[in-house]
């Protein structure tokens, strides 16, 4: 007869947040790396975005999976809502996360107004130190001038912050875009 297994404290090593955008890809970007079923808060959407128009749900609390490094650390990835209505999900987790995935639309005509509004955000409640941003959805010949526009903005908030091109479908997209995110040297170590 197998025995549970009883774990005592937390063993989670670091937090990590994705933030961004509705319909930007977070809860996507979560399930592809989560080793654990994803709990999630998706509900049906009655807003819809012409640039996704396959985006029926949406995170109304928050999202959670973990995700284990080779040596089996374990991180907490956690999705919250890009919807200013929930802003309470965000004080509950920003200021307590180990660092923060912004993920981004590259190519819409609103995606440095959005990430603007999401770097002040994030600076409003201290979470701007150990950040990646994760650019989405980009013609793969714009790369460099997109990635170009999106970086002079993030050094005005943050001049160590990485930008990359990342999908958030591709695995090891998002584990370079979280393991970049921890990579700060201000990294907070402990669970949320």
């Amino acid at each position: 007869m197998n025995q549970p297994q009883i774990v005592l404290g937390n063993p989670i090593e670091h937090s990590i947040v994705f933030a961004g955008p509705f319909g930007v890809g977070k809860t996507t970007a979560l399930r592809s790396v989560s080793d654990i079923p994803v709990v999630n808060t998706d509900v049906a959407s009655t807003k819809m975005l012409a640039d996704v128009p396959s985006k029926h749900t949406t995170t109304v609390g928050f999202d959670y999976g973990e995700w284990h490094f080779p040596e089996g650390k374990r991180v907490s990835l956690i999705g919250i809502p890009g919807q200013n209505r929930f802003e309470a999900i965000w004080d509950l987790f920003l200021s307590r996360s180990s660092a923060v995935v912004l993920w981004v639309f590259g190519e819409r005509s609103t995606g440095l107004s959005e990430c603007r509004d999401w770097l002040e955000i994030l600076a409003c409640r201290g979470a701007i130190s150990n950040l990646s941003i994760a650019v989405t959805r980009v013609n793969p010949e714009h790369t460099e001038p997109v990635l170009e526009s999106f970086r002079e903005l993030i050094a005005k908030y943050n001049n160590f912050a990485p930008v990359m091109i990342a999908d958030p479908r591709k695995p090891t997209d998002v584990i370079q875009t979280i393991t970049m995110a921890l990579s700060s040297p201000a990294t907070k170590t402990g669970p949320l």
